[in-house]
């Protein structure tokens, strides 16, 4: 049996690939099963007919069910580590509520994985039942797949583990000998250093300053779904509108008052300094909540980063475009009072800062991997797809990183000259990347995205991905 998570916003891509697969027979009804939640996505999965639908805990609302009991015997039976802070949604509720949720969503994962279930596919790993799922996956010797999209547009990459690593990407890297390095291979990078674009993600960034009229849209529908729908006990990713509607509201205000004090708040590039870069991440996501769970207080993370510097040496903390509204003016002025931070405005160039930085240090952004393509130190506090090119300083402790710091602050270093093979193993992972990668996008399909998304080319290329892991054997992966 195969199992779909049809549970978040990605849901309407797994059932548009999966009617692809059913109309061409490479899957049968009576072998997929789909996983929803309360009354999301329902009506959208009546589209598919004849798959068995489990909702998400119905059957355990029956049971009486013994939470520290279960809780006692999932402690012992599975790691723990962040199962509760991950999830931005369920750290919302009262204590008792989030065990009981964790409980019953260690029981329902248990329960199906007996099934003869050999497949789940689910959504990137951002919230509790992913990492649940996941940990209950190996006990069961079910193969979990999650899929995450590449620094190449419309490229869609697989993890089979918790950690952000490409596994099929991995695994073709792993045969890296120098003589299998073909000149062609260092023309992205090449090309790149040339003529640096942004991530094509970033296209899609919302523009802090204004209200699109397709907020406007997502306003009534959301209003439709949480208020008129038949809403469940269990539904944790339905929102109030309102309440996303004062997010909004409140990010758009913040930016325009940043955007009029920007000359006050954010200071001069200054290219003869010595520096490092710190990208403020985009928060509460999965970037900072599940793969560097340690570092969620960034403002902490900065200045504990600063206190490990020479005296001569700055950190140059760049804000996200996308992030603009998010940090307050407090966050600001806090950052400010350090004498070796700099607050650098999101309208500077980050390539150009990359390419006159003593190195990056990044918790899982973007920047780290670019770092590598202008040959500047890549130092990591979380789990990254591109710490598995073995060229990144991944660290576990600002112990680690004050050493790391001593290391590639010193006159003269070279990174390319501390790892061995830098250029081949770089040219020879970003062909891996592009190789072992899928050519379709993996997204959310919003309101103003769904056309891109649930576009026909799309959805065959995620077909054919989904079909292309059934039919392979991962067992070494």
């Amino acid at each position: 049996m195969i199992v779909f998570d049809l549970i978040n916003d990605e849901a309407p891509l797994f059932i548009e690939g999966l009617k692809v697969l059913f109309s061409k027979r490479t899957l049968s009804y009576d072998n997929v099963i789909g996983v929803t939640e309360g009354s999301r996505w329902k009506e959208e999965s009546k589209a598919i007919k004849n798959v068995n639908r489990l909702a998400f805990f119905d059957e355990l609302e029956k049971k009486n069910v013994d939470l520290k009991k279960e809780l006692l015997r999932i402690a012992k039976t599975y790691e723990n580590n962040n199962i509760y802070g991950c999830d931005r949604y369920l750290i919302q509720k009262d204590k008792e509520y989030q065990k009981k949720m964790l409980v019953y969503t260690y029981l329902f994962y248990e329960d199906l994985f007996q099934k003869n279930i050999s497949h789940y596919f689910t959504t990137g790993i951002a919230y509790t039942y992913n990492l649940v799922s996941y940990q209950v996956s190996k006990r069961f010797n079910v193969k979990h797949i999650s899929f995450y999209g590449t620094r190449v547009e419309n490229n869609t990459a697989i993890c089979f583990d918790n950690k952000n690593s490409f596994g099929e990407v991995d695994a073709l890297f792993d045969e890296f000998h120098l003589n299998k390095v073909t000149k062609d291979m260092y023309t992205f990078i090449e090309g790149f250093v040339k003529a640096p674009k942004q991530p094509y993600y970033m296209k899609n960034a919302i523009n802090a300053l204004s209200i699109k009229p397709v907020f406007i849209k997502e306003f009534f529908i959301r209003f439709n779904k949480y208020f008129l729908e038949n809403r469940h006990k269990y539904d944790m990713f339905t929102r109030s509108p309102f309440e996303l509607t004062g997010i909004k509201l409140k990010k758009m205000i913040l930016s325009k008052i940043i955007n009029f004090r920007h000359d006050s708040i954010f200071e001069k590039v200054d290219y003869s300094e010595r520096y490092f870069i710190y990208p403020i991440h985009m928060q509460p996501e999965a970037s900072t909540l599940v793969q560097s769970p340690f570092h969620i207080d960034q403002k902490a993370a900065i200045i504990n980063i600063s206190r490990l510097l020479p005296l001569n040496t700055i950190l140059y903390v760049k804000e996200h475009r996308s992030a603009l509204g998010k940090q307050s003016l407090e966050f600001y002025r806090e950052l400010k009072q350090h004498p070796n931070i700099k607050l650098i405005s999101y309208r500077e160039n980050m390539f150009e800062l990359i390419n006159n930085c003593v190195g990056t240090i990044n918790l899982t952004s973007t920047v780290g991997l670019e770092s590598l393509f202008f040959k500047k130190p890549s130092i990591v506090l979380g789990d990254v797809f591109y710490n598995n090119t073995g060229l990144t300083f991944r660290v576990n402790s600002f112990h680690e990183l004050g050493k790391v710091v001593e290391t590639v602050n010193q006159d003269g270093f070279k990174v390319d000259e501390y790892f061995e093979q830098y250029d081949a193993k770089l040219a020879y992972y970003i062909y891996c990347l592009n190789k072992k990668a899928y050519p379709f996008e993996f997204n959310v399909a919003k309101l103003d995205t769904k056309e891109r998304v649930l576009r026909k080319e799309n959805v065959e290329g995620f077909a054919y991905c989904i079909n292309a892991i059934i039919e392979k054997n991962y067992n070494n992966l």
